[in-house]
C-alpha cells in the first residue's frame, strides 16, 4: 500500500510540474520583462552600481526617544551580543549595525506614536548648517477601511476623521535637522483644501526642488469623497520665498491623468524632481486601471513616467516614451553624472537599479537585494544642473518603515555604499 501512494504521489507531482512548465510556456513577455528574465547576473561584476543600504533609526519622525534607550531593543540587543549565533524573535543580519535594524524588532513599546504616521519624505535639502525636509502626516483613530472610514472632506471632520488607510487625511508637515538623525518638527507646510478644492481630502507625497532663489512642494492630492482603488489622484504644486513658507499653491493642479487605457489613467503621484539641460523632469508614478491589468502586455498597472518643463512652474508635458521604467510602486530616483538612477521594487523588473544617460531612456545596470520604502536621497548641490554640475553618488537618505504589528509608519535614515559586489 506505501508503495502505491508514493506511486500516486509522484504521478501527481510530474502533473503538475507539467501544467506549470506548459503555463510558463505560453506565458507573453514584454521586452521589459525579458530584460529582466534573461539578464546575466555576471555583469555585476564589473558595474560599480551596487548599492548596498545600513538603516539607522531617527528621533523624532514618529520615533520620539532615543533608540539606545528603548527597553525592547535594550533587550534584543543584550540578547543578541552574549549569543550572536542563538535563535530569537528577528535574527539581526551581520553585516549591518545592531542599532542599524532595530527598528525591525519594536512592537508596543513607549516612545513611538501610536495612531499616527510619518511618511513619503522629500529629498533633504541643505540651507546654511540645517537639513529640511517634508513629509506626510496623518493622525487619529486607527485604518478602519474603505466601508468604515470617513467620507467628509478633511476641514469639515478635522480631527474626527476615521482613515480608510494609513495615509488617508493627510497634510504635509515641515522638519528640520543639524545631523540628519534628530529632527525636529516645524510644523504644517501645507493643509488640504476648503470642501470642493482639487484637494479637500489629502495633499501627500512630496518632493521639494530649489530654483530661481525660491523653493517649490510638488505632491500628490486627492479630494472626498474617496475610493482609494479609483482614485483620481493628481499632482500639485506650491512655492515659497523661504523652506518656513509661507506656501503658495496652484490654482489648479500641475499634472493630470493619461488617457483610459493609459499606464497612468486612474492616478499621478509620487513626484521627484531633476534639473538636466536647463530642463524641470518631473518623475511620477503612473496607476492605471485595476480592472485591466494586461497593459503593455504584463499582469501589472504601475509604470514611472516624466514630465517636462522649462521652469519649475510648468506646463508640464509627458513623454511619449512614456513608461519610461515599467514597475517601480514609488519613484526612488537620484541623479548621478549627467544621468538618472531608477531603484525599482515592484513590477517585471522588480529589484533592479536602473540609469539613463538622458534621462528618459532607462536601463539596467544593477540587481538590488534592497529598495528603500519611498526612498529619498541627499543631493550635494540642492537640485544644480546636472548637465552643468555632474552629480556625484549619494552616501545618504531617508525612507519610512513600519512598526511591526502596524500599519502606521515613521521615518528612518539609511546610508548607502555603491560598492561592487563580492563573487
Amino acid at each position: 500500500m506505501k508503495y502505491i501512494y508514493l506511486f500516486i504521489a509522484c504521478l501527481l507531482t510530474q502533473a503538475i510540474f507539467s501544467q506549470t512548465h506548459t503555463y510558463q510556456k505560453n506565458v507573453k513577455y514584454s521586452k521589459a520583462f525579458k530584460r529582466y528574465k534573461e539578464s546575466d547576473l555576471k555583469f555585476e561584476a564589473l558595474n560599480p552600481f551596487f548599492p548596498r543600504f545600513s538603516y539607522f533609526l531617527t528621533e523624532g519622525l514618529g520615533y520620539m526617544n532615543k533608540a539606545a534607550n528603548d527597553p525592547l531593543v535594550k533587550e534584543k540587543l543584550d540578547i543578541y551580543n552574549n549569543d550572536p549565533e542563538g535563535p530569537y524573535l528577528v535574527r539581526l543580519p551581520r553585516h549591518k549595525r545592531p542599532l542599524g535594524t532595530a527598528y525591525h524588532l519594536r512592537h508596543a513599546i513607549d516612545g513611538f506614536q501610536d495612531n499616527t504616521t510619518f511618511r513619503d519624505p522629500t529629498s533633504p535639502i541643505k540651507i546654511g548648517d540645517t537639513y529640511h525636509i517634508w513629509y506626510s502626516k496623518t493622525w487619529g483613530v486607527p485604518p478602519v477601511g474603505q466601508e468604515s472610514g470617513s467620507q467628509e472632506a478633511y476641514q469639515e471632520i478635522r480631527n474626527q476623521w476615521k482613515r480608510i488607510y494609513s495615509w488617508d487625511y493627510v497634510s504635509i508637515w515641515h522638519a528640520t535637522s543639524k545631523d540628519g538623525f534628530t529632527w525636529e518638527e516645524q510644523g504644517v507646510a501645507l493643509e488640504p483644501g476648503p470642501k470642493g478644492s482639487y484637494d479637500d481630502r489629502c495633499v501627500f507625497t512630496p518632493d521639494i526642488l530649489v530654483a530661481n532663489d525660491k523653493y517649490y512642494l510638488y505632491y500628490q492630492v486627492a479630494h472626498s469623497p474617496h475610493v482609494y482603488r479609483d482614485g483620481p489622484h493628481h499632482i500639485a504644486m506650491a512655492w515659497a520665498d523661504s523652506p518656513e513658507g509661507p506656501w503658495h499653491k496652484t490654482k489648479e493642479p500641475i499634472l493630470g491623468l493619461g488617457e483610459p487605457g493609459h499606464f497612468d489613467s486612474r492616478k499621478v503621484h509620487d513626484p521627484s524632481l531633476i534639473v538636466k539641460g536647463g530642463k524641470y523632469y518631473l518623475y511620477y508614478k503612473g496607476d492605471g486601471d485595476h480592472a485591466d491589468r494586461s497593459q503593455h502586455g504584463e499582469d501589472f498597472y504601475i509604470g514611472w513616467g516624466v514630465a517636462i518643463a522649462d521652469s519649475p512652474e510648468g506646463p508640464f508635458i509627458k513623454s511619449e516614451l512614456n513608461p519610461v521604467v515599467c514597475g517601480g510602486h514609488e519613484v526612488v530616483i537620484f541623479p548621478y553624472k549627467s544621468g538618472v538612477c531608477g531603484l525599482v521594487r515592484q513590477g517585471p523588473e522588480l529589484y533592479s537599479m536602473q540609469y539613463a544617460e538622458d534621462g528618459l531612456n532607462f536601463k539596467m545596470v544593477s540587481h538590488v537585494t534592497d529598495v528603500p520604502h519611498a526612498g529619498t536621497f541627499f543631493r550635494e548641490g540642492n537640485f544644480k544642473d546636472i548637465d552643468l554640475h555632474p552629480a556625484p553618488m549619494p552616501k545618504w537618505g531617508l525612507s519610512h518603515g513600519y512598526r511591526l504589528g502596524s500599519k502606521e509608519a515613521f521615518i528612518i535614515r539609511y546610508n548607502v555604499n555603491f560598492s561592487k559586489p563580492k563573487h
